[in-house]
């Protein structure tokens, strides 16, 4: 499907699955949810599932994700779909961890992953082929170095440019690099 088709059914996925969306960029291809605690990883023994109904903000697992979704429009009328997982925990600091400060903590590809099936199933993809889809990917070895040129210093993608554009553009959406423009023909993303 084209971006303009696909933009409102990802919308509705996002806030199906309790997500607010924090960017909505339809021009730069680009949607990002707000910050939402995992709420699943909460203990549900009989003290929490009895005062939790009254008091539910109280408990917190002390972790935080975001995901960010961009489409880049494909050959003959389809999309490419790219979904990326920040993730942030709460640190105590001060001289006696008094207080807490949200700091980056890694992305986690399993997170990705299940919210990219979850995302092709919503889009119509059959649940078992999703999944099967989205575990056949296999682990791959670093294939980009930082090289200190005498012009500056430059990544090096060892890929073809297709293959280099599309990390490249994931590599920005993972570290919170906000997309505004791309031009691909000349290989620059804005």
């Amino acid at each position: 499907q084209t971006p303009e088709a696909l933009w409102p059914q990802i919308k509705d996925f996002w806030q199906d699955n309790g997500f607010l969306i924090n960017l909505d960029s339809p021009q730069a291809g680009v949607m990002e949810t707000d910050w939402a605690e995992n709420r699943a990883k909460i203990p549900q023994d009989f003290l929490r599932k009895s005062l939790g109904k009254i008091f539910d903000s109280l408990y917190s697992t002390g972790e935080r994700d975001k995901f960010r979704v961009r489409l880049e429009r494909g050959a003959e009328g389809s999309t490419e779909l790219y979904l990326s997982h920040r993730g942030a925990e709460e640190v105590l600091t001060g001289k006696d961890s008094e207080t807490t400060v949200w700091t980056a903590r890694a992305s986690d590809p399993d997170l990705e992953a299940e919210f990219l099936s979850r995302l092709m199933v919503h889009l119509g993809v059959e649940g078992t082929r999703a999944k099967a889809a989205v575990a056949n990917v296999a682990a791959q070895s670093s294939r980009a170095k930082l090289i200190k040129g005498t012009s500056g210093t430059y990544v090096q993608v060892d890929e073809g440019f297709d293959r280099a554009w599309r990390r490249v553009g994931l590599a920005l959406d993972r570290v919170g690099f906000t997309v505004e423009d791309r031009d691909r023909s000349q290989g620059l993303y804005y």
